[in-house]
């Protein structure tokens, strides 16, 4: 073995304290599955001499569908056990949008659970793929698909000959597609392992560490996540669906100490009556995926007494990036903070040449978590790496003392008349304006400036705002050209899954 690998740590961990937690499984406010290193390490062996009975590979790509379950973690550590590559894709996916990650990804092999039993039926009845098996986690086992459990279980327990170097291809993680079809993204076990490492450097974990995975799995923020927690060996606690009274019950139960949500989930949390549960364990509160206004992070730390971690990254960067820091929280509450330990940051223009601090460009990134590539995606690739350097599409700003700053998305900037706009900037200030609880800006096409300024406005309880009430606070605040002609008012704003609002069901 030439460095370490994801396997390895299965191992590692079964070897040096077997009987601890390591997996445990949460949902209707019980535990349903509890699972240590040892019997994991043991069942990933099972499960991935199945999979090699069933020609699996190295090189090879298995799809996962299910949720945040402790058959998620077996299957990803299973593939990548063998070298071949989980496919974890978003279980809120439509089957048509499942058919295209399967045929993208080339996925031979498809595991999915009982809440996706529906869309994969459809996904093998009316699509073409080329998924050549199927692997059912959950009761009464569709015809078309082997039994999850009787399958693993049959399996040779055998130790699995790991992949032998941290360079290897890990697994390929979607974006989000918020603006378009996702692209692929391959990971090594170097991206991997070193993202972990990095994170941990930032947040102190220990293996007493218990922490609590509430965004899905299918998504690189939550398996890197889950991977910080069996890098130490601490125990991960997996909880499928966000429930706020759920999720206070979980922290309390499960001593957890520390965590990671969604602004919209910290908001939903906090209007649960956390007070009433004992979190006196909860130390690291992590946040990120959408900006977070300074009143919501006063009020989280206020509630929880926590060391409070805004996390700024992409799936691109395996994934994080960037972090507040709590000691900055509210001393910088608009950055997402400095660049982690082993990430290297600039900021360029449209010629990738670095642009003056302060100034809007977009952010580009140099070391061990970069990405290997867009699976099949040779041009695409090529395109978004300039000399070694990762040149992404969100924009950004740069103070004198390395603190970044988001500004917005360069496919979500807003040229009217010739002026560009972005976004995030009126949101910050909308953030401000009393009685707004949530609030995302976008373009729409206008016939006499190109693009008009679209506010999308949540507001806050009974708050009486008008649209008047909304152009003007930015017109006080911001350039004339900046401020919307055009206000909506909504219940909540389209997500995905992670928490990013789809503008591109807004515009």
């Amino acid at each position: 073995m030439n460095g370490l690998t994801v396997g390895y740590l299965a191992e590692r961990n079964a070897r040096i304290q077997p009987d601890a937690e390591a997996v445990v499984q949460r949902a209707d406010g019980e535990r349903t599955e509890t699972v240590t290193f040892e019997a994991l390490n043991r069942r990933v062996d099972r499960l991935a001499n199945a999979l090699a009975e069933r020609g699996i590979e190295e090189g090879d790509t298995v799809a996962t569908y299910t949720g945040n379950r402790v058959e998620t973690i077996e299957s990803y550590l299973a593939t990548m056990k063998l070298g071949a590559l989980p496919v974890p894709i978003n279980h809120r996916f439509k089957a048509g949008e499942v058919s295209y990650v399967l045929e993208d990804s080339d996925a031979t092999l498809c595991i999915f659970g009982e809440a996706g039993r529906e869309t994969i039926a459809g996904v093998h009845d009316e699509f073409d793929s080329p998924v050549e098996a199927y692997l059912y986690a959950g009761d009464s086992t569709p015809a078309f698909a082997a039994d999850y459990e009787t399958v693993r279980d049959g399996a040779s327990t055998d130790p699995v000959e790991i992949v032998p170097s941290r360079t290897d291809e890990a697994a390929i993680m979607y974006t989000s597609g918020t603006t378009g079809k996702p692209k692929g993204c391959v990971l090594t076990h170097d991206n991997v392992v070193q993202a972990a490492e990095n994170s941990l450097y930032e947040v102190n974990l220990s293996r007493d560490a218990r922490f609590m995975v509430v965004t899905p799995l299918f998504h690189i923020a939550a398996f890197g996540l889950f991977m910080m927690s069996f890098y130490v060996g601490g125990t991960t606690i997996l909880v499928d669906d966000f429930e706020p009274t759920s999720v206070l019950s979980v922290l309390e139960d499960e001593s957890v100490t520390a965590s990671f949500m969604v602004p919209m989930m910290s908001r939903a949390v906090l209007s649960a009556d956390p007070e009433s549960y004992d979190l006196s364990k909860f130390e690291h509160y992590m946040t990120g995926a959408a900006p977070s206004e300074r009143s919501l992070k006063e009020a989280i730390i206020e509630t929880f007494d926590c060391n409070l971690y805004d996390v700024f990254g992409q799936t691109e960067l395996s994934p994080s990036t960037t972090m507040l820091r709590p000691e900055n929280a509210l001393e910088r509450p608009d950055s997402v903070g400095r660049p982690i330990i082993n990430v290297e940051v600039k900021v360029v223009d449209e010629t990738g040449d670095e642009v003056e601090t302060g100034e809007t460009g977009r952010i580009a990134y140099r070391g061990p978590t970069v990405f290997k590539e867009y699976y099949g995606m040779p041009e695409k690739t090529a395109a978004v790496f300039d000399d070694g350097w990762f040149v992404s599409d969100d924009l950004v700003r740069m103070d004198d003392d390395g603190f970044v700053y988001f500004v917005g998305r360069a496919d979500d900037m807003i040229i009217t008349g010739g002026e560009n706009v972005h976004p995030a900037e009126i949101e910050e200030v909308l953030h401000d304006l009393e009685g707004v609880d949530e609030v995302a800006v976008v373009g729409v096409p206008d016939d006499q400036w190109g693009e008009r300024v679209k506010a999308v406005v949540v507001p806050e309880g009974e708050a009486a705002l008008t649209e008047s009430t909304v152009v003007g606070h930015v017109e006080a605040n911001l350039a004339g050209f900046k401020k919307p002609r055009e206000v909506e008012f909504r219940d909540e704003l389209p997500r995905n899954p992670t928490g990013k609002v789809l503008k591109n069901e807004l515009a």
